[in-house]
């Protein structure tokens, strides 16, 4: 799924609220280098890998390491690699024991930590299936993914998520194209869609007369979300 630029000129742009963004066609390659580190983490990405991940963690494109620090604040042993010198040294200035490697083979032995995280890294690259393959020969447990959602289409409505103005972004998922990359490289995997928007979008789209009978609907469980922000996935890794 590519993002058709004429359409995002005009679009709405719907994000989860949990930092600030640019708004219009970013490069997050540059913009995260001015960023604060610990504004970059979402708190519902920490709770997913708290919930499924094993004591030994390594976090595989750790960016500015705002997650790794958090991660080891709540005690779990963190190992963080990025290809980028920039990320790496901001790691470091937070604490993390961030290492620089060549994006090729991970200078780790087989099956040395019990989880590997990607968290917001696979849409940035061109082959995913390198990278997978190194979490998978160094993860004794399992993998952890996360990934922008591309499952759903507004239509003709002028809206899109945030994330399809990235320009670096590489790859775009949805939920099935997910699990086939997963089911590729792991053999089997679990793929949800989470985060959903659709109450902010009621309030962007919806005539205001019908906006009560929304939040009233929403209230008593009536309007079930169908609108998501984010793919998560757990994959084995033996």
């Amino acid at each position: 799924m590519v993002p058709d630029p004429a359409r995002c000129r005009y679009a709405i742009v719907v994000a989860v609220d949990t930092y600030a963004l640019p708004r219009g066609p970013r490069d997050t390659r540059a913009w995260y280098r001015d960023a604060d580190p610990m504004e970059q983490v979402d708190y519902a990405l920490v709770d997913f890998v708290q919930q499924h991940a094993g004591q030994t963690v390594l976090d595989l494109g750790c960016g500015l390491g705002g997650y790794s620090k958090v991660l080891a604040e709540r005690g779990f042993d963190v190992r963080a690699f990025d290809v980028v010198p920039e990320y790496v040294e901001r790691a470091r200035e937070l604490g993390v024991p961030a290492e620089l490697y060549d994006g090729e083979r991970l200078p780790l032995p087989d099956g040395s930590v019990d989880t590997a995280i990607l968290l917001e890294v696979i849409e940035h690259l061109e082959d995913p299936v390198r990278l997978l393959g190194e979490a998978h020969r160094v993860a004794r447990a399992g993998v952890l993914v996360t990934t922008p959602n591309c499952t759903q289409s507004f239509g003709r409505v002028p809206i899109e998520f945030s994330h399809m103005l990235d320009v670096d972004h590489r790859q775009f998922f949805t939920q099935a194209s997910l699990a086939a990359l997963l089911d590729e490289v792991f053999g089997s995997c679990e793929v949800e869609q989470v985060a959903p928007i659709d109450r902010n979008l009621a309030g962007l789209v919806l005539p205001r007369p019908l906006r009560p009978l929304y939040r009233w609907l929403d209230r008593f469980g009536r309007a079930k979300p169908q609108y998501f922000f984010r793919l998560r996935a757990r994959a084995p890794a033996r």
